[in-house]
């Protein structure tokens, strides 16, 4: 049985609502491989993608050039170049897909000095209309995010939000620590990056002191991208995201 396996089987547990399953986590795993850079230099490390239905994964992903061995199946994840793009899905996909431009914005400032919200135009849909365009500036952009070293980790290898709703603070810390100690601190370990940016002091409070222990001062903590943040002190983390992507 396999580390991700072993690891699911016990969050499974401690799970009270109905967990997504096994095959929605090992098909986010196989996104998140797929962008993974031959040498990794700054880790992202996030909190957990979004729940997706067995239903969900069995929709099929528009075959993408210059793509090759990407996964067909759509997953609510960044990395999935679907989520938030109805039209990359066969046949329509499922009736909410909004996706999460937050994090889109967060990947394109570790690779652009963000001066103001104007910069975000290339990936976004209420600036670049045209669609294959924007899919184009979405696949390059996570194309140089690759060559430049820059991966996309999430904490919980199993979804934590399930429509708006995440499960209660005692349990969502049971669920981070149970993941965290059976999978992706040896993700971490593994990668050997220079820099880890932990987005969320939630995920920060729960991973940062075993963190600390190997990266030192080179593990940073920034806030959610959904966090209610001036505009002034949101863009000052998307500068800041930068910086420490090009230390």
């Amino acid at each position: 049985m396999s580390r991700l396996r072993r690891c699911y089987n016990k969050m499974e547990k401690i799970f009270e609502a109905k967990p997504e399953t096994y095959n929605s986590v090992r098909l986010v795993e196989e996104y998140r491989k797929f962008w993974r850079p031959k040498k990794v230099r700054t880790i992202l490390l996030a909190e957990s993608h979004v729940f997706t239905s067995a239903d969900e994964t069995q929709m099929q992903v528009r075959k993408l050039n210059g793509l090759a061995g990407y996964p067909r199946h759509f997953s609510r994840f960044v990395y999935c170049l679907a989520y938030g793009e109805k039209s990359l899905i066969e046949d329509g996909g499922p009736n909410k897909n909004a996706g999460t431009p937050q994090y889109w914005k967060l990947l394109f400032s570790c690779l652009n000095k963000i001066s103001s919200n104007q910069d975000f135009s290339p990936i976004l849909k209420t600036r670049t209309r045209n669609e294959e365009t924007r899919f184009a500036n979405k696949i390059s952009l996570l194309k140089k995010l690759r060559d430049n070293g820059i991966w996309l980790v999430d904490v919980s290898v199993m979804a934590l939000y399930n429509q708006g709703k995440k499960p209660a603070r005692t349990k969502y810390r049971e669920l981070v620590k149970t993941s965290w100690d059976n999978y992706t601190l040896e993700v971490i370990r593994g990668a050997k990056s220079k820099n880890v940016i932990i987005v969320g002091k939630g995920v920060a409070e729960i991973v940062s002191q075993d963190l600390e222990q190997f990266m030192g001062e080179n593990c940073h903590v920034i806030n959610q991208p959904n966090a209610r943040l001036s505009s002034k002190a949101r863009l000052e983390e998307h500068s800041r995201c930068w910086e420490i992507c090009h230390s």
